[in-house]
């Protein structure tokens, strides 16, 4: 993993603890505590369309 992919996992994933300790959101409980996966798998989505974006303009110039 390079340094910037692991860098948006993490901080989907420390964004997605947050949302397990607030109590008070109307989602679910599941989906409350699975959201650190989720958000980590965010951040990777995330990651992969900046670098295609950055392998594009590179290609253009």
């Amino acid at each position: 993993m390079g340094p910037t992919r692991l860098r948006y996992t993490m901080i989907g994933f420390i964004i997605g603890v947050f949302i397990v300790y607030m109590k008070d959101l109307p989602i679910g409980e599941g989906t409350r505590f699975a959201a650190p996966f989720y958000l980590a798998g965010v951040g990777l989505l995330i990651d992969g369309i900046i670098l295609r974006l950055k392998q594009r303009k590179g290609n253009e110039e």
